[in-house]
């Protein structure tokens, strides 16, 4: 008996639209790519800035258009996230100190937009490549113009009232002066200075040497120190290991690690004594290192070896002539004072 007697027979299809599969949601999308970044030995700190990026973009759309997937980000929609980010986002917002700085201001910089377009754009080609996305959201969002000298650096005045002001009696604020020292010295990164062991100074060849997992391009770095600052290091060391079973250079006054956070307040602080009107950060410190190395003769080439960067276009945006070294050079080498016979500038 055939069972199949009665029974409708399928034979020719009426093809159905496409159905799809299943799409990521942006969390879901985010943990994939950081799993490719870390498969592709990213260093921590870099994968953390995606996840902190990300995060900003998620609850942004979370907040306007709900819960959607990754496969419903389109373009325009990151390019509205970039405008509220350079227009509308509170300035320092969730910054732990945030009562430091203006808190009228709206938007951020172009300088700091750009960085969370090249994240952005990063994420979602990966996201292509891999076939997770149809359509790269991202593709055709162009980076900010900006200003391509942007961090001032301080005066001479200035950084010498910027340096004086730590209290050299209290013990965290003679640390901090050392660490002042080091950077005007070699133009130490922050996250340098926390990391620093005491392992990596080496005080008979009279240099840091840094190893290349410490390093933002990956490569190792000799940094010359001037005899002062080996001085304060020594001290400094010598002084820790009294008190504190540590490996790294700088501590809080409990031993602990120091961190970014720490030595960013406590510079504010300073800059505030200083009445400089204006916040200081180490980073600013780092810029006067390259500018003031320059002014002085450093080749832009030994710069850019001891400052670390892959590409010598980005010394560059570190170097911030001076009008007054502008006059001198200009006094010195005016081709119509040469021709005239005049030397100087009336």
């Amino acid at each position: 008996m055939d069972k199949r007697t009665g029974r409708r027979t399928l034979t020719g299809r009426t093809p159905m639209a496409d159905v799809g599969l299943p799409s990521y949601t942006i969390e879901e999308a985010v943990d994939f790519v950081i799993k490719i970044k870390r498969a592709n030995n990213l260093k921590e700190r870099t994968i953390s800035g995606y996840i902190q990026n990300m995060q900003y973009l998620t609850e942004w759309i979370t907040e306007r258009y709900g819960e959607i997937s990754i496969q419903d980000v389109t373009t325009d929609m990151l390019r509205g996230y970039i405008l509220w980010c350079s227009d509308e986002k509170e300035y320092y917002g969730g910054h732990p100190f945030k009562s430091d700085f203006d808190r009228e201001r709206r938007g951020i910089s172009p300088a700091s937009v750009n960085v969370r377009i090249r994240v952005l754009r990063t994420f979602f080609s990966v996201l292509y490549e891999e076939g997770v996305i149809n359509v790269n959201p991202a593709r055709n969002v162009s980076l900010m113009r900006q200003d391509v000298d942007t961090v001032m650096p301080l005066t001479e005045d200035e950084l010498r009232r910027f340096m004086k002001a730590p209290d050299q009696k209290q013990w965290a604020q003679w640390r901090d002066a050392i660490i002042m020292t080091l950077i005007l010295d070699v133009g130490l990164r922050l996250n340098e200075i926390c990391s620093l062991e005491k392992a990596e100074v080496d005080f008979v060849k009279k240099h840091i040497a840094l190893p290349a997992s410490k390093n933002k391009n990956r490569k190792s770095r000799i940094l010359p120190l001037s005899t002062e600052t080996l001085r304060l290091l020594k001290q400094l060391i010598t002084e820790s290991a009294q008190h504190f079973d540590t490996t790294h250079v700088f501590t809080t006054n409990y031993g602990e690690p120091l961190s970014e956070k720490t030595i960013q307040k406590s510079f504010d602080k300073y800059a505030e004594k200083a009445k400089l009107g204006r916040s200081v950060s180490p980073h600013i410190l780092r810029h006067n290192f390259a500018t003031m190395a320059a002014e002085n003769g450093m080749s832009i080439f030994h710069l850019q070896k001891i400052m670390g960067h892959a590409d010598i276009a980005t010394t560059r945006k570190y170097v911030q002539i001076s009008e007054g070294s502008i006059a001198d050079e200009h006094r010195r080498f005016s081709p119509l004072l040469r021709i005239t016979g005049r030397k100087g500038g009336v």
